[in-house]
This record gives structure tokens, C-alpha cells and sequence, in this order.
């Protein structure tokens, strides 16, 4: 099984994913490859960093997937053969560009989209708990998220659950992606 996570920047994929990892020790990480610095909240394990030439030789050979290049001025892929089905549960992030390319070959996706409607709490995320960003950073970031909250609306059929966060269900998210699970978990259970 692979659950993937999409939603704009600062809405909180990586802290559910973080807590997913540290409460199901059989989810797995799918590593990324990228020509982007790691952050320093980052580990290794889940991104290797490339020169954009040994990125581009990996994208030519047809090796690397979902390939988002200029990304916030970088570029990123994921190794086709990771995406494939397979008996392990395994967990990633996967841009909405990019979500119709995994879903083609895996259609077996547990996609978990996350929006807003409150792009404030984009904002006070990435400025004030992240801080990786510079503020023009932000703004455009900003810009891309309205962009993909409507994406995600607009294909609904795609995705296992939608999740919208905002004031009053920040401190839930977690919650509801574990029972999201939990309950999908349960049919593969039954489905043996």
C-alpha cells in the first residue's frame, strides 16, 4: 500500500507524516531525489541531494518519476519502481502536478488531500515555525497554494479523503488521517 499526501506548502503534510512514522513503525518513507539543499529540520533518509546533472542523467534514463523541475527553483523525483504496488505500506508527499502521473501507475493510491480555505494559517506556518523561506518566498507560495487547494477540489474523485484544515481543526489533522487509515487497514485486513 502507498499513502501519499498532497496539499500546499505549510498546511502540514510533513508533521502528520512524522507522526505516522512514530506511531506505525511498518510505514516506510519513501525516499525523494533532489537538487535541494536539505533543511535543517530534514533528514537524510528521506531526500538524496543531486547536482542537476546527475538529477537530469536519472530523469533521462527514465529512472525518476513525478519529476517537478523549477519547483520553488528546484527540482525533485521519485524513483518510478517505488511507486509500483508492492505488500509493504509505505508513505509520501506528492505534488498535485503530479497526482494523475502516480495514480497511472499506482492506482491504488491512498491519496490524502489536505486544503484550506484560511490562507493566514499558510502564512503564520511558514514565517513564523518554519523559517525557510524569505517573505517573497512566502508570498508566492501563497499564491501556489490557492492554485492547488482548487486543484484538489476540482478532481475530488481522485482522492480516498479530503481534509480541510483551519482554526478550529489544526490540532486534529493527525487524528483524522490515523482513523482514515486505521479504517483502510481494516478493509486490507478483511480483504485477506
Amino acid at each position: 500500500m502507498l499513502i501519499a499526501f498532497t496539499g500546499p506548502s505549510g498546511i502540514g503534510k510533513g508533521f502528520v507524516k512524522e507522526k505516522l512514522l512514530q506511531s506505525y513503525s511498518f510505514i516506510k518513507e519513501l525516499v525523494w531525489f533532489t537538487t535541494r539543499e536539505l533543511r535543517p529540520n530534514e533528514q537524510k533518509s528521506n531526500r538524496i541531494v543531486l547536482l542537476e546533472e546527475e538529477f537530469n542523467d536519472l530523469v533521462i534514463s527514465n529512472k525518476l518519476v513525478l519529476v517537478q523541475n523549477d519547483l520553488f527553483g528546484h527540482s525533485y523525483g521519485i524513483s518510478k519502481d517505488d511507486l509500483l504496488p508492492n505488500s509493504c505500506v509505505n508513505l509520501t508527499e506528492i505534488h498535485i502536478d503530479n497526482v494523475k502521473q502516480a495514480l497511472e501507475i499506482n492506482p491504488d493510491i491512498l491519496l490524502i488531500g489536505f486544503i484550506t480555505h484560511d490562507f493566514s494559517i499558510l502564512r503564520s506556518r511558514l514565517s513564523l515555525i518554519r523559517k525557510t523561506e524569505s517573505s517573497m518566498e512566502i508570498e508566492k507560495r501563497i499564491f501556489s497554494a490557492q492554485i492547488e487547494v482548487e486543484i484538489i477540489l476540482s478532481n475530488k474523485n481522485l482522492f480516498t479523503s479530503i481534509i480541510e484544515v483551519n482554526k478550529y481543526t489544526e490540532n486534529m489533522i493527525s487524528e483524522k488521517v490515523m482513523t482514515i487509515l486505521a479504517n483502510n487497514f481494516k478493509k486490507m485486513e478483511e480483504e485477506l
